[in-house]
């Protein structure tokens, strides 16, 4: 028989697909999208910008002017279109900007050079005048169409600085985005990825969950021998040993019961030879002896009705029905039960089983507090049947102790009221066993209040 992978082979093989898939999804998002468009701005934007603010750049005050490559085409542009003599502006490209270039087919140029000058002026533009002939002119001389089109052409994004009055430079730049192209392209990638793997790993996870799932509620059922044996290895050994585990404890608790059985049943035949033998003994004695051999018997019966109540199936019982019921059947005239109004319920549990719970229950609050109030709610998917009396009530270190069996209280050491000690943890045990549980607390006006808690049906 092959072996289930592990579960570190299954987890991890599943985590490397996810973060393989993630990148590759990101490497051809960011691969195949285009590249995002430049800042360009135009020098008539920059303009307005030195003249007032504009909300799309920035402007601030410095001591020199920014550095960089130099725009000197813009720079004399920008000087006449302020009336400042071009020294007093600066034009520059931050460091890695590349200048665009143009390449121009033969021509004749005519020259506007001064006689004598050998050298081009550092900044000049050609205005072709038809004929395949150039005219070069310096920018800041440009005028009409001509200014107005370099103006308005627009150019990867500058920085311009012009001199002001005390010495110091204003410099205005375009305000740069927080999320530039190539981060716009990145997210968008890690947007698209995790969109497109969300479903794929959510639908894988529950694929690998799904075993311990399964695991669980088998846990968690009443069925001892409901454990799948499924997934990753270490999952089906665990859910072995779990089975073989639950088998023992069911084992020993199906002997426990069959040994309190049998040695509750064998008891009655000495108990019923001391009782024929008692009724020859003189009285006082004969009375106390009476006494504690009904004692005896009474502890025995309570043993053989718990294992006999703990082998009945369960079935859908309606709570407060069956609760009035029994309340009825052990009212007296000394006593006082009365069940308060509220909700109706339903559990799924065996009803000897839960009848002697509930007597147990009520015959404590009427032993040893004359009577009891009992409300049945339903409270997040519990019932809850709570007796609440008025009695001495049970002192906090006390409580979890007389939840163990032959456990009593100081109060129940006489022969009136004095059982086996059997009662309390017959209703815990009871709980535990159908998903419930038992707690005892201080009622809202004095006394006692225990509350059991099963599921609801």
């Amino acid at each position: 028989m092959k072996r289930a992978p592990s579960a570190l082979v299954s987890i991890g093989g599943f985590g490397i697909a996810v973060a393989t898939l993630s990148v590759a999804t990101t490497a051809a998002i960011v691969i195949l999208a285009p590249q995002p468009p430049a800042l360009r701005i135009t020098a008539a934007e920059t303009i307005i910008a030195l003249t007032k603010p504009v909300s799309a750049f920035q402007r601030t005050v410095i001591s020199e002017p920014i550095k960089g490559t130099r725009v000197m085409m813009l720079e004399g542009l920008i000087a006449g279109e302020l009336g400042r003599s071009p020294s007093d502006v600066r034009v520059t490209w931050p460091g890695g900007t590349t200048p665009i270039g143009k390449r121009v087919g033969k021509a004749t140029v005519g020259s506007v050079l001064r006689s004598g000058t050998t050298t081009l002026p550092p900044s000049f533009v050609l205005v072709q005048r038809g004929g395949g002939r150039f005219e070069m002119i310096a920018p800041g001389t440009a005028g009409g169409a001509i200014r107005n089109s370099l103006i308005g052409l627009p150019m990867p994004a500058f920085t311009t600085s012009v001199r002001q009055a005390d010495g110091r430079w204003l410099s205005v730049a375009p305000t740069r985005p927080f999320f530039g192209g190539w981060q716009r392209n990145i997210l968008t990638a890690l947007a698209v990825s995790l969109l497109l793997l969300a479903p794929i790993a959510w639908f894988f996870a529950r694929r690998l969950t799904r075993p311990f799932r399964i695991l669980a509620n088998a846990l968690d059922a009443d069925d001892a021998g409901a454990v799948p044996q499924e997934g990753p290895r270490e999952l089906r050994e665990a859910a072995a040993a779990i089975t073989a585990m639950r088998n023992r404890l069911a084992i020993e608790a199906t002997e426990r019961a069959r040994m309190l059985t049998a040695i509750a049943h064998d008891l009655r035949t000495p108990l019923t030879g001391l009782r024929l033998r008692i009724e020859g003994t003189p009285e006082p004695k004969r009375a106390r002896m009476v006494a504690d051999v009904e004692r005896m018997q009474a502890m025995i019966d309570e043993v053989l009705a718990f294992a006999r109540d703990a082998a009945a199936p369960a079935a859908l019982l309606d709570v407060r029905p069956l609760v009035s019921t029994i309340i009825g059947e052990m009212v007296d005239g000394t006593a006082t039960i009365r069940l308060l109004p509220g909700d109706d319920a339903r559990i799924i549990v065996p009803q000897p089983a839960f009848r002697r719970a509930v007597e147990n229950l009520l015959r404590n609050a009427v032993d040893y507090a004359g009577g009891c109030t009992v409300d049945v709610q339903q409270s997040e998917g519990s019932v809850l049947v709570m007796v609440i009396d008025n009695g001495p009530g049970v002192p906090v270190g006390d409580r979890e102790r007389l939840l163990r069996a032959f456990e009593r209280g100081d109060a129940s050491r006489n022969r009136e009221t004095g059982g086996a000690g059997l009662g309390l943890s017959i209703v815990r045990d009871f709980a535990a066993k159908h998903r419930g549980g038992f707690a005892l607390g201080d009622a809202p006006a004095g006394g006692t209040i225990a509350t059991l808690r099963l599921p609801c049906a």
